[in-house]
């Protein structure tokens, strides 16, 4: 790789192995993520998305070794609730994780595109898209190795950031990132605090051993702000929202949302307990709890809000893959079950399943129409009849 290249965050045509960088989604202080297209032997492409870590991290070895595991962990987690990471590239100054391309957005993007359209999200869809979530980290939680032995994972940075809401209307869980297992290749540095301070566990924020309870907790945040549409530990920066997380009184959702049922604020409440012991004690008993308290949605109720609420900032997305690709959009669109062509009406809404023919079908016939052409048809079968009789008589003589 150039040396320029090297230095660019995301310029799309980029090469970086069998991948050709296209559009920039999001940058943070770890990595550049962005959409990208393999081209692989035989003609094989796809769509994928690529996260790329800044460089100065990528020479830090523990960062570098931290990466690497979370490609190994979500490797192990095959679940349709979670993203999981189909490849790894290194060179000498990178260090890049490949994962399955779904269109949609984030359910922090989803929160706030509602909440400035509709209020706030309707409360069984949000049942749908959380007791999706909890099931991918339940697989994740339960995983295990080879010999069968529990790989003992814990996300750890459970947020609306990282569930990732599909235009198809399932959601699924991303970026196992700073993720915790018993048999990590780069251990964490004791005491080291690893998250998003407002969605982090009492127990994780005061350094102590973590287990899937940890997400519990988070969770719990997430389907919080979810149903209200605010923010629950809302500090001026992550050290303050860590001190909320420790001793602020938590207000039950309906105090914000007065949808919510006296049954939705136990199950939060027992979510969101500071001791992990009166917390549920697996992400499968809370969903289970939340399916019973808000029957969740259709996957077809979910992906319609997603085109309601989101779908001009799709349109912009993919208008963006269209001036780079032209004409090839459409078979990687294909390729990788994209919703297109985008042509999403004002206000945005999601492209029917069956669209309508590009010219109208002919009238029927009137009635007496259709009398005098079964008139016809009816004379002509019997003088066919009658035809067929006196050729065999002619040939019985």
């Amino acid at each position: 790789m150039s040396q320029a290249n090297a230095n660019a965050t995301f310029a799309p045509r980029q090469r970086i192995g069998s991948y050709e960088l296209l559009v920039e989604l999001a940058s943070g202080g770890t990595a550049t993520v962005g959409i990208a297209v393999y081209r692989g032997a035989a003609g094989f492409e796809r769509l994928v998305v690529v996260k790329r870590v800044h460089r100065k991290l990528a020479h830090d070895r523990e960062f570098s070794a931290m990466l690497l595991d979370e490609a190994r962990l979500a490797s192990s987690v095959r679940h349709p609730n979670v993203v999981p990471v189909i490849d790894v590239v290194r060179t000498e100054d990178e260090v890049v994780l490949v994962m399955e391309y779904v269109e949609g957005v984030s359910l922090s993007e989803l929160i706030a595109a509602a909440r400035a359209s509709m209020g706030r999200l309707p409360i069984p869809v949000v049942s749908r898209i959380v007791v999706d979530a909890l099931s991918g980290l339940h697989e994740a939680h339960e995983a295990t190795d080879l010999r069968r032995q529990p790989l003992g994972i814990v996300h750890r940075d459970v947020s609306p950031d990282n569930v990732l809401v599909g235009v198809d209307g399932a959601s699924r869980v991303i970026d196992f990132g700073i993720a915790k297992a018993r048999s990590r290749l780069a251990q964490t540095r004791a005491g080291m605090v690893k998250g998003k301070g407002a969605y982090m566990a009492p127990e994780q924020i005061d350094g102590l051993a973590v287990d899937r309870r940890c997400d519990v907790f988070s969770s719990g945040a997430v389907l919080w702000e979810a149903l209200t549409g605010a923010r629950l530990f809302d500090g001026k920066d992550d050290f303050d929202a860590m001190r909320l997380v420790m001793s602020a009184p938590i207000a039950p959702p309906s105090s914000v949302s007065p949808a919510c049922s006296p049954e939705v604020d136990s199950l939060v409440a027992s979510a969101l307990a500071r001791a992990p012991a009166e917390r549920f004690q697996t992400a499968r008993a809370f969903a289970r709890a939340l399916e019973h308290a808000i029957p969740p949605a259709p996957a077809s109720a979910v992906a319609d809000v997603v085109w309601t609420v989101c779908g001009a900032g799709l349109e912009r997305r993919n208008a963006k893959l269209v001036e780079i690709l032209g004409e090839e959009f459409a078979r990687l669109g294909q390729l990788s079950r994209l919703s297109i062509p985008f042509k999403a009406p004002a206000p945005a809404a999601r492209p029917p399943s069956n669209p309508p023919l590009s010219t109208p079908p002919p009238p029927l016939p009137s009635p007496h129409t259709r009398s005098m052409v079964s008139t016809v048809i009816a004379v002509s079968l019997l003088s066919i009849l009658l035809g067929a009789a006196a050729a065999l008589v002619w040939l019985s003589r």
